[in-house]
């Protein structure tokens, strides 16, 4: 009779540990429990969390993980038309942070794909929206632009959020969103680069006339001053060149130079290098 009694017993409990299973959420993690039983009962979405840690729960019975940290979605917009009509991709970010102990509530009213369901396309279509706004130069350079942007999505996917909760409870909470800069197609890359060599030659150009210019000054400066020189000493424009021919000799590095003047009326001189 006892072995019966053992036998059914061991009976019993591998019956009762084989149908079941453990959720374990890990940490900054939240399960949620979905009962449907077989033969008794109610079944449905529990109302509490399963948080870090383990419960045991039957077979009969799934479970859905969540993360209650902030998790941060990227979308590659391609081909969003600026206010010049032209087509400029963007890699965009937004951050949603599950409200602690409200997984359960999410899955009920929302389910496992809330995002792809209810928050991915209106997030791309404001972004869009704001993009079209502005010119590729601020779309690629301009902070501020870029700033605006993501405050003004930030703030309109809010408001959507709120708007959605009107009805059924999105326990989802708008942490942050990034916009990015713009990031030009093959195509238009080639043409702003091509834009960019054009500006910069013609820079270069207005430099090189401004040298030019500048010179030029310089050179009607220098001339003025060698008149008045000439002038000032009483000086032909034959010893006035001899002497300029003596100034550029004498200036010239490790020059060691003997001058001889002929002793006659002549204004004849050389200059004897050694």
């Amino acid at each position: 009779m006892k072995k019966f009694l053992y036998l059914l017993i061991a009976l019993i409990a591998c019956t009762v540990f084989s149908s079941c299973h453990r959720v374990a959420p890990g940490a900054g993690e939240e399960s949620v429990l979905v009962h449907k039983p077989w033969f008794f009962g109610h079944g449905g979405v529990d109302k509490d969390a399963v948080t870090t840690g383990s419960t045991w729960c039957w077979w009969s019975t799934s479970s859905e993980t969540f993360k209650i940290i902030p998790v941060k979605y990227t979308e590659k917009l391609d081909d969003i038309i600026s206010n010049e009509n032209t087509p400029l991709d963007f890699n965009t970010m937004i951050t949603l942070q599950i409200q602690k102990g409200k997984s359960p509530l999410l899955l009920e009213n929302y389910g496992v794909d809330w995002y792809n369901n209810n928050i991915k396309e209106i997030y791309n279509n404001l972004t869009r929206h704001y993009v079209s706004q502005y010119s590729p130069f601020d779309l690629t350079s301009n902070r501020e632009v870029i700033a605006h942007i993501d405050s003004c999505v930030k703030a309109d996917m809010i408001q959507y959020i709120a708007k959605l909760s009107e009805k059924k409870d999105f326990p989802v909470t708008v942490i942050n969103v990034i916009t990015g800069r713009a990031i030009p197609n093959t195509a238009q890359l080639a043409e702003m680069n091509n834009t960019a060599a054009q500006i910069q030659a013609r820079q270069t150009q207005e430099r090189r006339y401004e040298m030019e210019v500048a010179r030029e000054r310089a050179e009607r400066q220098r001339a003025t001053s060698d008149k008045a020189y000439q002038r000032e000493m009483g000086l032909t424009a034959e010893q006035f060149i001899n002497l300029k021919a003596w100034d550029i000799i004498a200036s010239k590095k490790g020059a060691n130079i003997d001058v001889l003047f002929d002793g006659g009326a002549s204004s004849t001189m050389w200059n004897i290098k050694r």
